[in-house]
């Protein structure tokens, strides 16, 4: 844990992530949700947790990072929470919308599930494997997604959305992501 958190806390003081404007794919698709709680995952600096608060959702702001989450203390409608998401146990039938953006933990998938309140949306955008020597990505392969494995996890969800596609980073290198938003619908 502190080894993580210290290099995240190492990235953030140098600079490293200083991404300012929420991810594409949230700002599409985050008037989806009803209104009520938020739970960013790895939220990192805010970017997406802001956009949210903005939004008017009540935003549960989860990052490893002591640095990260002081920036993020005393923005209205944020609560930042301090934790290994290695640990961390997500409440169940909490949020309305869930955002993991490029970060990936499969152990979490079965929480994030049953965090969802009925109607509630899923949107999870992360990095994936691919056979292109020119993409920039995680040496560690159990920090990428396979091909389909989003669609494959959420599949007992209401798919929205789903592509799988090349990007090019801000700083110009290139990665391949997945991109899935979905509705928790129970019908009983």
């Amino acid at each position: 844990m502190e080894k993580d958190r210290d290099k995240w806390n190492k990235k953030y003081q140098l600079g490293e992530y200083l991404l300012k404007e929420p991810s594409e794919i949230v700002k599409r698709f985050a008037h989806i949700a009803p209104k009520g709680r938020a739970l960013d995952i790895a939220c990192g600096l805010g970017r997406n947790t802001k956009y949210l608060a903005g939004l008017g959702f009540e935003v549960d702001a989860v990052d490893i990072s002591d640095v990260a989450i002081n920036q993020l203390k005393g923005i209205p409608n944020v609560n930042p929470i301090l934790a290994d998401l290695d640990y961390y146990q997500i409440p169940e039938n909490r949020y309305s919308l869930i955002l993991n953006i490029n970060y990936l933990n499969r152990n979490l998938f079965p929480q994030i599930k049953e965090a969802l309140i009925n109607g509630g949306v899923l949107i999870f955008e992360t990095f994936t494997l691919d056979k292109n020597k020119d993409l920039n990505q995680p040496k560690d392969k159990n920090y990428l997604l396979r091909k389909n494995e989003l669609l494959r996890c959420f599949s007992d969800m209401y798919i929205i959305f789903y592509e799988e596609k090349t990007i090019t980073k801000p700083n110009g290198e290139k990665g391949f992501i997945s991109s899935l938003v979905a509705r928790k619908e129970c019908i009983i």
